[in-house]
């Protein structure tokens, strides 16, 4: 990459980011979701990058009410998004209808929100809530850090 050996930066997710940001008080939580929410464990991130406990950090920091999924971690059932293939093709409903499991993991949890830290597991989960009909919404950690910060006084709209 780049043509060098080293690169003179950390490549990381962005959930890591957040978390990054969170432990270094760089953003600030004023708020908490309330609702409960469960947690879509990425397959590639979590089984390959390990990022499992900084999710969970990230979730905690900003939800009251955080529900596993069982299994979960390296061990939760996949979105069937395919690494990004669902987005590229006409199989979404396909796909959806043969990944019951997961519907049924979402709904043994009774939350309200799937936090999906992945794009690809996002347009995942939502062809499952979608084709299953699941009473739930799904919800990036960007969107839950902007719901849940604390605004700085510099950043604010003047009135």
């Amino acid at each position: 990459m780049l043509g060098m050996k080293t690169l003179p930066f950390e490549v990381m997710q962005t959930g890591e980011f957040y978390v990054d940001l969170l432990k270094t008080g760089k953003i600030k939580i004023a708020r908490k979701i309330k609702e409960p929410v469960t947690l879509q464990d990425p397959c590639n991130i979590i089984r390959r990058g390990g990022a499992a406990e900084k999710f969970r950090y990230f979730v905690n920091e900003t939800c009251e009410d955080f529900r596993e999924m069982t299994p979960n971690r390296e061990h939760n059932f996949c979105c069937n998004a395919g690494g990004g293939l669902a987005s590229l093709s006409n199989w979404a409903a396909h796909k959806a209808k043969f990944n019951r499991v997961k519907a049924e993991q979402i709904m043994a949890t009774g939350a309200k929100y799937v936090i999906t830290p992945c794009h690809n597991c996002s347009t995942g989960i939502k062809d499952v809530i979608k084709y299953w009909n699941l009473p739930v919404k799904n919800i990036f950690f960007d969107e839950i850090l902007v719901a849940t910060m604390e605004m700085p006084e510099h950043l604010k709209l003047k009135k």
